[in-house]
């Protein structure tokens, strides 16, 4: 496969990077359910980012990057001494590839890298409201992380070099004390492969899992997906309805003199649970509220804003000829007819057709000349594209 181009999949039809199974059967049968080994998944895999591309990552202020090291052990689980570190960090701080006992991890590189970007689309069969990241991780030999549980879904490939995976889906979830990483306390692995460059392995969420290099040069790659939480997703979603709300003066000018002013009155009590009740959401604004939290770009992430930017009817000109592609930050949703990008609500065009392609940038992260093209004679669709490239969230092929 290209290095430069990961085919979208099909539903219906097989994929070499699921084993031979298609979209629909892997969702059906492994999906948060139970792990797969792909061996040469991705065959003669040329990584689109490289090693060199990574540690320079590690000094820019916008990745996330961690470095984590370990002490010597005499036995695959005995104690061991484990260091975190946050970047960002010079390449003379990171070890090097034949140092034992250490991994570089990068995350959301996907955000920062078209090319990683682009080979997420391998996994843009499941929706993107749930796709999360690529992190890539780089490690001596020996070098990982410990046994450690995911809350969400992961798709692990080995880009190069080679490491060792150990899972298990009954274990003790006690983690060692005094360490700075959640690692497991006790680990007996049920299974283990050593993955070579262009094996892939899937595991679904809460099942225990240990990545050990197996010799210099090991990089995996691994794509997460988001888990949101109850508690997270419902304050965020109450927040943005709240921040919409205006606030009113409370009155009551009937209320009466008491001989007992530690008792909150019933009809005082009765009327401001009412008058918070009435403020509460109905079921379309809380969808609309999850819908912007979903489409919500990474925290740390940043888009470049045109240095000098076209005018309209200049971009409309230049569009037309290359075609559009979100910026890598970007998440662009939608549901029916309401359209929701990083972060916020979007007022989509009122025609029909122009709706379609706008759903369009969406599932194909992408719009072709002709595509544009199509939609150039709309206005409102062409005022709004406009603005997403004056805000760096759309750049041109």
């Amino acid at each position: 496969m290209p290095a430069s181009h990961t085919p979208r999949p099909k539903p219906h039809e097989p994929v070499a990077w699921l084993g031979g199974l298609t979209p629909k059967q892997f969702m059906s049968r492994h999906w948060q359910k139970r792990p797969l080994l792909v061996r040469q998944a991705f065959s003669n895999f040329k990584p689109p980012v490289s090693i060199a591309e990574v540690f320079d990552l590690c000094e820019n202020e916008l990745a996330q990057s961690r470095l984590v090291k370990k002490g010597p052990t005499r036995g695959r689980d005995a104690n061991t001494r484990w260091s975190l570190a946050h970047g960002p960090f010079y390449k003379n701080k990171i070890p090097k590839l034949s140092d034992p006992n250490w991994t570089v991890l990068v995350q959301q590189v996907n955000t920062l890298l078209p090319a990683a970007d682009r080979f997420m689309d391998a996994f843009r069969f499941i929706p993107e409201a749930r796709l999360d990241d690529l992190m890539i991780s780089v490690a001596g030999p020996e070098g990982g992380i410990g046994a450690h549980v995911d809350s969400y879904d992961v798709f692990l490939i080995q880009a190069t070099g080679r490491r060792r995976w150990e899972i298990a889906e009954n274990f003790d979830p006690t983690l060692e004390p005094d360490v700075p990483l959640k690692i497991l306390q006790s680990f007996r692995a049920e299974n283990d492969w050593i993955l070579e460059p262009g094996d892939l392995l899937y595991l679904p969420p809460n099942v225990a899992h240990r990545g050990t290099a197996v010799g210099p040069g090991c990089m995996t790659w691994s794509v997460g997906f988001r888990a949101p939480g109850l508690i997270a997703l419902a304050d965020q979603a109450w927040s943005r309805h709240l921040d919409k709300l205006t606030d009113t003066e409370w009155a009551d000018p009937w209320l009466g003199a008491t001989e007992h002013p530690g008792k909150i009155p019933d009809r005082l009590l009765d009327a401001l649970a009412s008058r918070v009740l009435r403020s509460l959401p109905g079921r379309k604004a809380v969808e609309a509220a999850v819908a912007q939290v979903l489409s919500e770009p990474a925290p740390a992430a940043v888009f470049d804003l045109p240095k000098r930017p076209l005018s309209e009817v200049s971009f409309r000109t230049r569009a037309c000829q290359r075609g559009l592609r979100l910026s890598p930050a970007s998440r662009l949703l939608y549901s029916e007819n309401r359209f929701f990008m990083n972060g916020e609500c979007i007022s989509p065009p009122s025609r029909k057709a122009s709706r379609h392609i706008l759903a369009g940038l969406a599932d194909r992260r992408g719009l072709s000349a002709p595509d544009v093209e199509r939609g150039c004679h709309d206005p409102e669709l062409m005022s709004l594209l406009y603005q997403m490239y004056r805000d760096g969230w759309i750049v041109y092929h």
